[in-house]
């Protein structure tokens, strides 16, 4: 019997540092056009993916979902594409090839190929995939119940991506994106693309930030300008 459970334990840890492989932040090789500029950042199961114009800032599309991987296949579900709600609840089977930092995939059903060069890593404490949970509102803290519907932010070292969407419906609200930093005392979120208001690309929100009890707290101006105080929490 001990036998069997480390066993078990030993395929849960293969699976998991096969996994880990991926963490980070990719970016698509285009050949057919330098301005395109997509993205892909992947926690241990979560991975969300943005393409944008580079010279502009202006947002193309995003996506998000859970994986696998395994010895021969790298497997998507997706919750969310925002070009297509018909796309919630798919799955894409690829076989895959990582050398060092470039991942080669190939679509088992179209025979599409891609080709990903890794440009960040996720190697410091709590880097993860957060979805919100509290938000103070009418001066108390409210619950946003785990529902369908969900905002999700993904951060690597120095990436991030923010996803909003309804994973029953496959309605997509909004994505933003790029890059962020931490310095005296504040989180720093450097925007790439905004898909609600490009007229933001530029600029820069600044947040208090506490991570405590898998808990990440903050507060600072919101997009629109206004005072937020809100409550993350792990997701995958």
């Amino acid at each position: 019997m001990k036998l069997f459970y480390l066993l078990i334990l030993s395929i849960l840890s293969s699976g998991l540092l096969k996994a880990q492989q991926l963490n980070g932040a990719w970016q698509k090789v285009d050949k057919n056009s330098k301005d395109i500029k997509s993205i892909k950042l992947f926690s241990d199961n979560y991975f969300t993916s943005s393409t944008r114009l580079e010279s502009s800032g202006e947002f193309v599309s995003a996506s998000g979902g859970t994986y696998s991987l395994s010895k021969l296949d790298y497997i998507e579900n997706n919750e969310i594409h925002s070009n297509s709600r018909a796309v919630t609840g798919s799955y894409i089977n690829y076989s895959y090839q990582i050398e060092n930092d470039t991942l080669k995939l190939k679509d088992r059903n179209s025979r599409n190929k891609e080709t990903w060069v890794k440009i960040d890593s996720a190697e410091k404490e709590k880097i993860t995939c957060w979805k919100i949970h509290k938000a103070f509102r009418d001066s108390k803290w409210t619950t946003i119940e785990d529902k369908p519907r969900k905002t999700l932010k993904m951060l690597t070292d120095n990436h991030y991506q923010v996803l909003a969407l309804n994973s029953q419906t496959g309605e997509f609200f909004g994505s933003s994106g790029g890059k962020w930093t931490f310095e005296n005392d504040k989180h720093n979120e450097i925007i790439q693309f905004f898909s609600k208001n490009p007229n933001m690309v530029g600029d820069t929100l600044s947040f208090n930030k506490e991570i405590k009890d898998s808990i990440w707290s903050h507060n600072g101006k919101s997009s629109e300008g206004e005072y937020i105080q809100e409550r993350w929490k792990k997701f995958k």
